[in-house]
């Protein structure tokens, strides 16, 4: 059986925006579900603001996850039932930690107050993005992964769009892990690392 990752070795302060790129298939979405926990970790430790995702349970995984993590999926994972209000508000309500203010700070930074009524099937996928980002946001999370969050968008619209992610994690003092195949939305980071053979490597100017 191929290892997929070895001998990874990673901190993120809070408030540092990290870039994670790497050739696809190289495991870099595999890192961000071990990391929040949504797959099992053979060894090694794995800890978010001071708790320990080694040998929790599923509830005490999924408790972590509330109170602690904002996930970004590729595919938005918006809930297709809700407003577009609702969906903004549901991981914040589901922490315990729904504020009303910031919910709306944030639908007004990203661009989709006017948006607050529609359903998740009536948006573009850019909308749906910034959507997601709003969601996993408002929960106030102090560890934000995101996959590709720019990944359908061009290069213009990446870079407003992380632009504004980067603002408001800045704001919140919010630990961001981002995955990109984009170095221009990469250099936007305050560090880059590449994934590659299960190993990471710190880039620098030079390197990159």
């Amino acid at each position: 059986m191929r290892r997929l990752l070895s001998e990874l070795a990673l901190e993120l302060a809070q408030g540092e925006c990290i870039a994670l790129m790497g050739d696809s298939g190289c495991g870099k979405t595999t890192l961000l579900n071990l990391i929040a926990g949504l797959e099992p970790m053979q060894q090694g430790k794995i800890q978010v603001a001071g708790f320990s995702f080694n040998g929790a349970s599923e509830a005490q995984l999924s408790k972590l996850r509330k109170q602690h993590l904002g996930i970004i999926f590729q595919q938005f994972n918006l809930l297709s039932s809700l407003t577009v209000r609702d969906n903004i508000e549901f991981s914040a309500r589901l922490a315990n930690r729904f504020d009303a203010n910031l919910c709306l700070r944030l639908a007004t930074e990203l661009g989709i107050k006017p948006l607050f009524d529609r359903l998740p099937a009536t948006l573009s996928g850019g909308e749906m993005q910034r959507v997601a980002i709003a969601r996993a946001l408002a929960a106030r999370p102090k560890l934000l992964l995101a996959d590709e969050p720019t990944g359908d968008l061009d290069d213009n619209n990446s870079i407003k769009v992380v632009t504004q992610l980067l603002r408001l994690a800045n704001f919140q003092q919010v630990g961001l892990l981002l995955v990109t195949h984009s170095k221009r939305v990469a250099r936007r980071m305050d560090k880059i690392y590449r994934l590659s053979e299960g190993k990471l490597t710190l880039l620098t100017d030079e390197s990159d």
